[in-house]
């Protein structure tokens, strides 16, 4: 610590020089100040906390974000070391207000200024240092990684929220959950989120940092409660009319995206998911059936009819399938799911049609299981069909299943109004 102090007459100062790259933007070439102090060993403990705070600011002008946050948390960590109600103590508290002034004359609006000093004389505790130890644990705790990042991003947005754990109550939280669904957050969005911060709670009560009794998102999602019955129309997936499908399938074909125009094909006449879809591979053909093996579920793996309407389609494909996959040619992203790239190309030729978000690709397997209730098709039926849990005890206790031919006869009931009698091949 020594080469950052100099002595000046009688007292000692606090200095740090600014890399030359920098010293445009900071407006100086150095930092200088004067600890008011004649002893070395004084000058060096208050020279501590200056010297840290130098550094994140110029940390920040390079481009490393959350600088000031964590200057302040130096402070907050140096003052903490002092012997409690000591010279030194009151000498560094006087530095950290002369601190927070230069912030504020650097730029720093007023408001993160005082921020800046309450957090660095633990008046407040930071929600972004907490969320940064919270993060980095989730790496050992034998998550799939798409669910870390998930839970990463939702709790980054509540940190965002709310920058102290003084500000996180249920009714600021109620009072959140409402403002995300006024702004278009679905039901199951905000019920993920709450799921995710709870995750961070339990780090907040773990380093006593709140009271372990405290459960600030252990409230409903909803301004209105829980419940699909209470749920906003906005929040709910809708079917796509028959209509809407097939005007899907033939604008993908005049956008010239033949491999979107297949998949909407597909989906029309199985009512699979995207990604069962995507993942199926060519040896699944077989014979009339195609056989359903990613699943999401137990249920999900199960074998559909090949409808007459798509019977050329799947033997085009797989015949001119280049890597076993059925829709060839599509790309895993990072976390394995081939159906990624082309669900977006979906999502954004359906928005540009001028279809509702309450719609996406998993509203055409609603379609589906729409025809199919509509044509008497029995329930258990279209749950196997559609790899749904049957939620009769003694089918799914004691039933062996659909055979494929009463499957073939429910799906030849699905169908769609084309102009002229076609199909979607």
């Amino acid at each position: 610590m020594a080469h950052y102090i100099e002595k000046r007459r009688n007292l000692w100062y606090a200095t740090l020089h600014i890399p030359a790259k920098l010293r445009g933007q900071l407006g100086r070439a150095k930092f200088i100040q004067s600890l008011h102090t004649a002893n070395k060993r004084e000058a060096e403990d208050l020279a501590r906390p200056l010297i840290a705070g130098w550094k994140a600011q110029i940390r920040q002008a390079g481009g490393q974000p959350n600088a000031v946050s964590q200057e302040a948390q130096r402070w907050r960590e140096a003052i903490r070391s002092l012997p409690d109600g000591g010279d030194q103590q009151e000498a560094v508290e006087g530095l950290l207000a002369d601190r927070a002034q230069g912030l504020e004359d650097a730029g720093l609006p007023e408001e993160e200024a005082v921020m800046f000093a309450r957090v660095a004389l633990g008046a407040v505790t930071p929600s972004l240092p907490i969320y940064e130890d919270w993060s980095a644990a989730l790496e050992g705790s034998g998550l799939g990684q798409k669910n870390i990042d998930q839970q990463r991003k939702d709790v980054a947005r509540m940190v965002q929220q709310f920058a102290t754990v003084e500000e996180i109550s249920p009714k600021a939280v109620k009072d959140w959950m409402r403002e995300l669904a006024d702004g278009g957050t679905t039901l199951s969005s905000r019920r993920r989120i709450l799921y995710s911060c709870r995750g961070f709670w339990k780090r907040v009560a773990h380093d006593e940092l709140a009271s372990a009794e405290a459960r600030p998102f252990n409230v409903p999602p909803s301004p209105h409660g829980y419940g699909p019955k209470k749920a906003r129309k906005s929040d709910q997936r809708a079917p796509f009319e028959s209509a809407e499908v097939v005007s899907l399938w033939q604008q993908a074909k005049t956008n010239g995206d033949s491999k979107l125009a297949d998949l909407i094909a597909l989906g029309a006449y199985t009512g699979a998911r995207i990604e069962e879809l995507c993942s199926m591979k060519t040896s699944d053909v077989r014979g009339h059936t195609l056989r359903i093996e990613e699943a999401k579920t137990e249920a999900g793996c199960r074998d559909v009819p090949i409808h007459a309407a798509i019977t050329a389609l799947v033997e085009r494909l797989k015949k001119g399938s280049d890597d076993g996959y059925l829709l060839s040619g599509l790309t895993f992203n990072k976390y394995g799911d081939r159906s990624n790239a082309i669900g977006k190309r979906f999502g954004r030729m359906k928005t540009a049609m001028g279809l509702p978000a309450t719609k996406v690709f998993h509203s055409i397997r609603k379609t589906v299981t729409t025809q199919l209730e509509n044509a008497g098709v029995p329930v258990g039926t279209a749950a196997d069909i559609l790899g749904h849990e049957k939620t009769d005890f003694t089918y799914r206790v004691y039933s062996g299943g659909t055979t494929l031919d009463v499957k073939a006869e429910a799906l030849a009931k699905v169908s769609y109004p084309f102009p002229d009698g076609g199909g979607l091949t």
